[in-house]
């Protein structure tokens, strides 16, 4: 399925009217995490702020090897929106996917912005301690 397609079809399932605009663009929000979610040349990106940027300078190291290939970032990259002065989370969609696949997609993006919120918003002097990472397996939406 195209993406629009999946995107309104999750919104039904959710009890939303949930549509991409004419530029391409969306957003929904699970608790309190809001998901933006844009469709570039048939890629759609989801993109989530996480939490302020500053104070948190000795911490890129640790972000960066988190996305290393992926594997503790939901294969989700790191960025920094200079304007807003906070660290975001981005994760690019491709090709045509089943509902279940772009559920499970965006199901493990919103469960990693939700750790990675929790990481950066510990105390500057915690944030090297572990948090129970986020269960990669977990598939069930919750709004």
């Amino acid at each position: 399925m195209d993406f629009p397609t999946l995107v309104s079809d999750l919104g039904r399932r959710l009890g939303l009217s949930l549509n991409l605009e004419e530029n391409g663009s969306c957003g929904v929000t699970f608790g309190d995490d809001e998901i933006g979610m844009e469709l570039v040349d048939g890629r759609l990106f989801l993109i989530s702020h996480l939490a302020s940027s500053l104070g948190h300078e000795t911490d890129c190291a640790r972000l960066l090897n988190a996305a290393h290939m992926g594997l503790e970032s939901g294969f989700a990259n790191f960025g920094i929106d200079e304007a807003a002065g906070e660290f975001t989370l981005t994760r690019t969609l491709e090709g045509s996917m089943s509902p279940e696949a772009f559920e499970k997609a965006l199901v493990l993006f919103v469960r990693s912005v939700r750790y990675w919120k929790a990481w950066l918003t510990l105390p500057a002097s915690e944030t090297g301690a572990q948090i129970e990472p986020f269960d990669l397996n977990f598939t069930m939406l919750r709004i």
